[in-house]
């Protein structure tokens, strides 16, 4: 997705206010993946806001250069309060320093926690896992104590908990005496079967769409004048890139999905590239889609046409 210009100045003035006063400027991929998180959390109806804590300055690698952790739990989208956090955790990204003044960026997955341990030559980063993400699934959160010899290293083994799991961290709630905006999307599973278009004040609308099988939603929406659908999953696939396959009545139409990072989970299609918006907003009452060669079942396209058009009028429509 694209950066919009007007917006890096004061992000980059935020990123820069947040943290040490004598850490290095926080590399221009840090700052375009925030301006993306905070996009969607706006196309999604919320309002985005960093807070103390979403990035901290440590040396992780121990070449004496900064570093950077972005942890999206410290980036709140108020009024859609789940964007980026759900049961599973929240995004934790570091940014690390590599040969000559670029960085590269390292992705922990979803956290339900972690701390940073002092030690030499360099600090070790303790991470809690949900039981999905542990060594062998089962039903006991996990950490992994991860150290950085290497910017890129080999994935540590799970410890598991000492006790049972923890219940899942229940989702961010607005701040007392504040209602929760009447634009927030709701959790995947309290969208009725359909689409609904979606008001957002001050921003495009949005399209939602109930899910089948493993698909648990889809939005559609514009950011940067270019229209994107958001695909999120009940069990994210393990794959960055996914392919879904679309059985139209005028026949079937093949998309593929990159999984943000910065988007809580969710895979996105640039709607621009192909016909898939005008198909989901066309004659047909529901349509078969697969995911990676898998059926999932008959995604409802009830309401899609009004939906679809409204959203997505703004960047060329459908």
């Amino acid at each position: 997705m694209r950066r919009g210009p007007a917006t890096a100045p004061a992000l980059l003035v935020a990123l820069v206010a947040a943290g040490p006063a004598a850490a290095a400027e926080p590399p221009a991929a840090l700052v375009e993946a925030t301006e993306q998180a905070s996009g969607l959390c706006r196309a999604v109806g919320g309002t985005p806001a960093i807070l103390d804590g979403y990035r901290i300055v440590r040396d992780l690698n121990g070449d004496g250069r900064d570093d950077f952790l972005t942890d999206l739990a410290r980036l709140e989208c108020g009024g859609a309060w789940s964007a980026f956090c759900g049961p599973s955790g929240c995004p934790l990204i570091a940014w690390l320093s590599a040969q000559g003044d670029g960085y590269e960026a390292f992705d922990f997955g979803r956290l339900l926690g972690f701390e940073i341990e002092d030690g030499e030559p360099r600090p070790t980063l303790v991470a809690r896992y949900a039981a999905a993400f542990c060594d062998g699934g089962g039903t006991v959160s996990c950490t992994r104590s991860w150290s950085f010899a290497a910017n890129r290293p080999d994935t540590p083994a799970s410890v598991p908990d000492p006790v049972a799991e923890t219940a899942p961290q229940p989702e961010a709630s607005p701040p007392e005496g504040e209602a929760t905006a009447a634009v927030a999307a709701p959790p995947a599973s309290a969208l009725p079967p359909g689409w609904t278009l979606r008001r957002v004040p001050g921003a495009s609308p949005v399209a939602l769409g109930s899910g089948t099988g493993n698909i648990a939603s889809l939005a559609a929406f514009c950011l940067s004048g270019q229209p994107f659908l958001a695909v999120t999953f009940h069990q994210r696939p393990d794959a960055e890139k996914v392919t879904l396959d679309f059985a139209f009545g005028q026949g079937p139409v093949q998309a593929g999905a990159g999984y943000e990072e910065t988007a809580g989970g969710a895979f996105v299609i640039a709607l621009g590239d192909g016909p898939l918006a005008g198909r989901l907003g066309g004659r047909d009452s529901s349509v078969v889609v697969s995911v990676d060669g898998k059926a999932e079942g008959a995604l409802s396209l009830s309401g899609s046409t009004r939906a679809l058009r409204g959203a997505l009028a703004e960047c060329g429509g459908m």
